[in-house]
């Protein structure tokens, strides 16, 4: 079993992730409907950058990630 996908494993903030995998990550709405895994979306909860906008797929260490 891969321990790093495990539901019940903390996060240790040491580690680079995608906001594509964290719950606190939505999509902006959009007229098209289209939601590629690389367009731009928000962060609902404290940005690692402080900036609401993020890119799903960039990596980056944050404090606040929460896995899905």
């Amino acid at each position: 079993m891969d321990h790093k996908s495990h539901p019940q494993t903390k996060h240790n903030p040491e580690d680079l992730i995608r906001c594509s995998r964290c719950r606190n990550f939505h999509f902006f709405e959009n007229n098209a409907e289209h939601d590629s895994p690389h367009a731009l979306g928000e962060c609902r909860g404290e940005p690692w950058d402080g900036s609401l906008g993020q890119w799903a797929m960039f990596q980056h260490h944050c404090g606040s990630f929460a896995a899905p």
